[in-house]
C-alpha cells in the first residue's frame, strides 16, 4: 500500500491519520505488553527486564511524539519538525524489529515455551509493525525533503 504524499502546507488526509492512528495503538499494544510480559517473567534476567522495559519506553515516548504531532497537525500543516518526529518512530521501530526478529529467532526460549508458535506470533508482531512503520516513513519523509531544503 502507499500513502500518498503530503503537498505543501496541507494537513495530513483521512488515510494518512488512520495510518497514524493505527501505527500509534499498535505500537502502544506490542511494547506495554512488553513491559507486562518483562515484568511479570520468572526466567527473565534482571538485566534483561531492565532493557526490555527501557527499550519498551524509548519505543512509547515516541509514540507519544507521534500523538502530538497528530494533534498539532490536525488542522494544520505537518511541520518539518512533526515529520522528523514522525521519521524517528517509524526509524527507529524498524531497526529495533530488524534487529529483534533475528534474536528472537535464534534464541532457545526454554521447554515451557513452544518455540516455534513463539517465533511465529513475534515474526509476525515484527512484520506489522515493520509495514506500519513503511507508512508512516511515507508519509513524513516528503514533507521533511520539501519543507527541510534550505535548512541546513
Amino acid at each position: 500500500m502507499t500513502i500518498p504524499a503530503l503537498s505543501a502546507d496541507t494537513s495530513p488526509t483521512t488515510q494518512q491519520r488512520v495510518v497514524l492512528s493505527v501505527f500509534v495503538a499498535w505500537t502502544a499494544y506490542v511494547w506495554v505488553s512488553r513491559i507486562v510480559n518483562a515484568l511479570g517473567s520468572d526466567t527473565e534476567s534482571t538485566g534483561g527486564k531492565i532493557f526490555s522495559v527501557i527499550l519498551s519506553l524509548v519505543l512509547l515516548a515516541l509514540t507519544a511524539g507521534v500523538v502530538t504531532v497528530m494533534v498539532r497537525s490536525w488542522n494544520a500543516p505537518l511541520t518539518v519538525g512533526g515529520a522528523k518526529v514522525l521519521a524517528a518512530a517509524a526509524g527507529v521501530t524498524i531497526v529495533v524489529w530488524l534487529i529483534r526478529v533475528p534474536q528472537i529467532l535464534t534464541t532457545d526460549h526454554g521447554p515451557e515455551v513452544n518455540g516455534t508458535a513463539f517465533n511465529i506470533v513475534h515474526t509476525l508482531l515484527g512484520v506489522v509493525s515493520v509495514v506500519l512503520a513503511a507508512l508512516v516513513w511515507q508519509i513524513a519523509v516528503p514533507v521533511v525533503r520539501a519543507k527541510g531544503e534550505g535548512r541546513r
